[in-house]
């Protein structure tokens, strides 16, 4: 976690979606100080004519409307600044590497809540870290979520 997940149409010219992924992965981790290991990211292509906005239907992805989509998901303890600084990262990267105006991009955050989220075989539980710390990403020890113990539901009765 975190996962960045961007819905667009088809681009008139050549996009080559495996390239802007991989830099939007970079630029996030480096932007927020997430190891690159713990970011996913995904471009899905809406069918030509399925996106309609303002009662308009279109079949390739404008500059000035129908806005990219774009879903981040992290875990619930990123609040404040924190998740300023990822939307901000998203967006620059997202407007670079699909070269549309940020102005055109639509970012949903949501926060993935400890206990509801199931990774590498188990329940991901974390703990907030304590006010003033940095989080980078999974901790090493348990490959989970920021600063969290990994513990599947048997463990916790």
């Amino acid at each position: 976690m975190p996962f960045i997940h961007v819905k667009s149409l088809p681009f008139s010219t050549f996009f080559d979606a495996s390239a802007a992924l991989e830099g939007v992965t970079r630029d996030f981790a480096k932007a927020t100080g997430i190891s690159l290991e713990h970011v996913t990211a995904t471009w899905e292509f809406l069918p030509p004519g399925h996106y309609a906005v303002a009662g308009k239907a279109v079949s390739r992805q404008p500059r000035g409307s129908h806005p990219l989509l774009v879903d981040l998901l992290v875990p619930d303890f990123s609040s404040g600044a924190r998740v300023r600084k990822m939307l901000g990262a998203v967006a620059a990267s997202i407007a670079k590497r699909a070269n549309v105006p940020p102005a055109n991009i639509f970012i949903n955050l949501r926060h993935a809540r400890s206990g509801m989220v199931f990774d590498a075989g188990k329940i991901a539980r974390w703990s907030r870290p304590r006010h003033g710390s940095r989080s980078s990403g999974r901790s090493k020890a348990s490959n989970a979520a920021p600063r969290s113990r990994r513990v599947d539901d048997a463990q916790v009765r």
